[in-house]
């Protein structure tokens, strides 16, 4: 993943199968750590869920493109750009509920 992480302690349980599959991973080198396996693998579901809320993959990268040609950003990180576009919403309706 691109961005760094801050690092927020959490503990959680996952089934033994989502374990085996993502030490297999990092023993394939795929990560170098079991915490960066984690990591990568809820962006995915974050992206995934991005993918949904807007209607599909393809009405996803239609969103994305549009952004990139109206900034004129060239190719732009996923998951930088789902993130920057929560925290946007998140902060519009902040401001909407302190005005009403």
């Amino acid at each position: 993943m691109n961005k760094p992480v801050t690092n927020a302690p959490v503990s959680v349980s996952l089934p033994s199968s989502a374990v085996e599959d993502l030490s297999r991973r990092v023993g394939a080198g795929e990560f170098a750590t079991l915490d960066e396996a984690v990591t990568a693998a809820l962006l995915e579901l974050e992206h995934f869920r991005a993918v949904e809320l807007v209607g599909g993959e393809a009405a996803f990268t239609a969103l994305a493109e549009s952004v990139e040609v109206e900034a004129g950003l060239g190719e732009v990180d996923a998951f930088e750009f789902l993130h920057d576009l929560k925290a946007e919403y998140r902060r519009q309706a902040e401001t909407r509920e302190s005005q009403g």
